[in-house]
C-alpha cells in the first residue's frame, strides 16, 4: 500500500470508530431514559424487578444444599414475577385509558373553541 491509502485506510478506520463511539453513547443515554421513564410512570415495577432478582438469587444460592429452601425460593420467584408483570399491566392500561380521555377532551375542547374568523 502506498502512503496516500494508509491515510485514506486510517481516516476510514477513525470515521468509523467515531460512528460506533457516538452509537453506543446514544444507546446508553436512550436505555437510560427509557429506564427513568419506567420508574417515574411505574414505579413499584423496579421494586418487583429486585424482589424477583432476590429470590433468584437466594434459589442459587441454595441450589446444592437445601431442596425445600430451593422450592421455596422458586416458588417465590414465580410468585413475585407474576405480581411485577400484572403491575405492569394494570399500568399500561392506566397510561392507555389515561391518554384516551385526554384525547376526547382535547376533541371536546377544539369543537367547543369558537374561531374568531368564522362568520355566524
Amino acid at each position: 500500500m502506498s502512503n496516500e491509502e494508509d491515510d485514506e485506510y486510517e481516516y476510514a478506520q477513525d470515521e468509523l470508530r467515531e460512528l460506533f463511539e457516538d452509537i453506543n453513547e446514544n444507546t446508553a443515554n436512550s436505555q437510560r431514559k427509557s429506564f427513568l421513564s419506567i420508574v417515574g410512570e411505574n414505579p413499584l415495577v423496579p421494586i418487583g424487578m429486585g424482589v424477583t432478582t432476590w429470590f433468584l438469587l437466594r434459589a442459587a444460592r441454595t441450589m446444592n444444599s437445601d431442596a425445600s429452601a430451593f422450592n421455596k425460593a422458586l416458588q417465590g420467584r414465580i410468585f413475585a414475577q407474576a405480581v411485577t408483570v400484572g403491575i405492569m399491566c394494570v399500568g399500561a392500561m392506566s397510561m392507555t385509558r389515561s391518554s384516551y380521555e385526554r384525547q376526547i377532551s382535547r376533541d371536546i375542547v377544539s369543537e367547543i373553541t369558537i374561531d374568531p374568523r368564522e362568520k355566524t
